[in-house]
C-alpha cells in the first residue's frame, strides 16, 4: 500500500461520503504494514505515542508513512538533536491493542495531521472498523 493509495482513498472519501468509499479508506489504513507514531517522549525505553488537543479532547498522533511523520516531526522541532527522527511502529493489530490501552484518556485517532491526507476516528469507530476487516484485538478481556 503505497502513499499515493492512501492520500486517494481519503480524498475519494471526502469527495463522495459514501460508505462504500469510507470503508475502502479504511480497509486500506488496516492494509497498511506498519501505523507510525511519534513517541512523547525522546528517552530509551518504552515508547509511549504522542497525543494533541482537538476541539478540547485528546487525540493519539498516527501517521500512514514516514514522509507525514517526519513533516510534523520538523514542524514541530521534535528532531533528535543529531537530526534522526524517532519513531514508534506498530502494525495495526499492535496500533489497536495500544489504542484500547488508553481509551479512557483520549477522543480517538488522528492520521496524518496537517496535511490533505489527514482523517481521523473515534475510538470505538476504529474498535468497530478492526472488527470489520478481521483485525484480532487482545484487550484483556476473557472470551467465554
Amino acid at each position: 500500500m503505497s502513499l499515493h493509495e492512501i492520500r486517494h482513498y481519503v480524498q475519494r472519501a471526502r469527495r463522495e461520503p459514501t460508505t462504500e468509499n469510507i470503508q475502502q479508506m479504511w480497509r486500506a489504513v488496516f492494509l497498511l504494514k506498519g501505523w507510525y507514531f511519534l513517541p512523547s517522549r525522546s528517552d530509551e525505553g518504552p515508547a509511549f505515542p504522542t497525543a494533541t488537543t482537538i476541539d478540547g479532547e485528546p487525540w493519539l498522533l498516527a501517521f500512514t508513512n514516514v514522509r507525514r511523520l517526519e513533516d510534523t516531526a520538523e514542524a514541530t522541532d521534535r528532531l533528535a538533536d543529531d537530526g534522526s527522527l524517532p519513531l514508534l511502529v506498530l502494525d495495526p493489530k499492535e496500533s489497536m491493542e495500544r489504542i484500547i490501552e488508553v481509551a479512557d484518556a483520549i477522543a480517538g485517532v488522528v492520521f496524518n495531521i496537517d496535511s490533505p491526507a489527514s482523517f481521523r476516528a473515534p475510538v470505538q469507530a476504529l474498535r468497530a472498523y478492526a472488527d470489520h476487516f478481521g483485525v484480532p484485538i487482545d484487550d484483556g478481556a476473557s472470551q467465554s
